[in-house]
């Protein structure tokens, strides 16, 4: 008797473990293929498609994971019922939950348009960008791009971080495809959704590895972006702020002076570097307030993994590349070589 008792629990951790197994690899199915990849893939799914059908196409275009999962997914939750042929507009940043709406709501290709967001906007010049391909109402954008708290018991990165309190520096820079007729905070909400989708693959994980919070995180990507002209020198222009703030060394970032300013200017004075803000990394140690515009990802990764160097200076060159220094000295050098 004892024996089989025994027998018996063997066989239900036995069970319970595959339960648990199945039960992840379904849940890990169900995510999207790549949260990052929002390129817009055009599917075309003929009348009178089964489900099985539908399954083989979107698998095909690498856009699920499994076919069995999304087939069980949509039985389980009633889509399969509702599935209409079309053509639609998909991505791999999707989940299977969301590839299942595109397709009962009729996503398609005459339903959406795209929204494109250039990097290092300032909060206003994004609210411009939206409104003017959007045609959607600027000065409600800007109400509600200056009020994180407006959103952030929807987010994890919001609710993570307090002290954000306007939304410059959070809306991913990208090339978006999104339903027409969205109003300005379903808008927002959209992008605010792919923000939240980055800051949990990529950003969170890597976070652990920083010296920085993540709002500073992100504000040094903000300034990078402005600095950095070429991709590849960005981990390196990341690793010398890096290495100053270490040391309590001023920034002295061009970029934040021209911030500060409200206007850009290539070649910056005494008097406007003396200019009295927050914002000023020519006098003010450590970094400014907040994101000084919103960086793109290669800004948000050179930030994330920057370069283990030991440079203090960098200097324009004026071709987009920089000299990079260890010592005064040799910026000096560099600097009359390059500027006089």
């Amino acid at each position: 008797m004892k024996k089989f008792i025994i027998f018996l629990v063997v066989v239900a951790i036995i069970a319970f473990g595959g339960y648990m197994f199945v039960n992840g690899y379904i849940d890990k199915s169900l995510n999207a293929v790549d949260v990052n990849d929002t390129t817009q893939v055009k599917i075309e799914i003929p009348s009178g498609s089964s489900t099985n059908a539908i399954a083989e196409i979107l698998y095909s275009n690498n856009l699920i994971q499994d076919k069995s999962v999304f087939k069980y997914f949509a039985k389980k939750e009633g889509y399969d019922v509702k599935l209409k042929a079309g053509v639609f507009a998909l991505s791999k940043s999707m989940n299977v939950e969301e590839i299942l709406n595109a397709l009962i709501n009729k996503a398609s290709f005459d339903n959406t348009v795209n929204l494109t967001i250039i990097e290092g906007l300032i909060l206003e010049d994004t609210a411009k960008a939206i409104s003017d391909q959007l045609s959607l109402d600027y000065n409600k954008l800007v109400e509600l791009m200056k009020n994180a708290d407006y959103f952030r018991d929807k987010y994890q990165f919001l609710t993570d971080n307090k002290e954000i309190e306007d939304l410059q520096g959070y809306l991913l820079p990208e090339t978006y495809n999104m339903y027409k007729g969205l109003n300005e905070e379903e808008v927002i909400n959209f992008l605010l959704t792919q923000f939240e989708k980055y800051y949990e693959s990529t950003i969170l994980p890597t976070m652990a590895n920083s010296e920085l919070t993540f709002k500073e995180m992100m504000t040094l990507a903000s300034i990078v972006e402005k600095e950095a002209v070429r991709k590849e020198e960005r981990s390196t222009i990341a690793g010398v702020f890096l290495n100053r703030l270490k040391v309590d060394m001023m920034l002295q970032s061009c970029a934040t002076v021209n911030y500060a300013r409200g206007e850009w200017k290539e070649r910056l004075t005494n008097e406007d570097i003396a200019i009295d803000s927050p914002y000023n990394t020519y006098i003010n140690v450590g970094l400014p307030p907040t994101p000084i515009n919103s960086p793109g990802k290669a800004s948000i990764d050179a930030c994330l993994n920057p370069e283990n160097t030991e440079y203090l200076y960098f200097l324009a060159k004026g071709d987009g590349s920089h000299y990079f220094s260890k010592t005064y000295d040799e910026h000096l050098a560099a600097k009359e070589k390059y500027l006089d």
